[in-house]
């Protein structure tokens, strides 16, 4: 599908919740893989998108 790369990030979360990240990445290593990979997908998908309707609602302009 795509060439991909590991890279690694570092987060400042509230300990409650960084904790929950820790126990998930113990029970499920790959879930915050998938979970970040999705919502990077979706965000581009959104850009792609909104850009697309930007340019169709400018659409051709008349001549005065």
């Amino acid at each position: 599908m795509w060439d991909t790369r590991p890279v690694e990030v570092v987060l400042q979360l509230p300990e409650d919740l960084a904790d929950d990240v820790e126990e998930i990445q113990r029970r499920d290593p790959d879930f915050l893989n998938k979970v970040i990979r999705y919502g990077l997908t979706r965000r581009a998908m959104f850009q792609v998108l909104s850009r697309s309707l930007e340019e169709r609602n400018r659409g051709p302009r008349e001549l005065a």
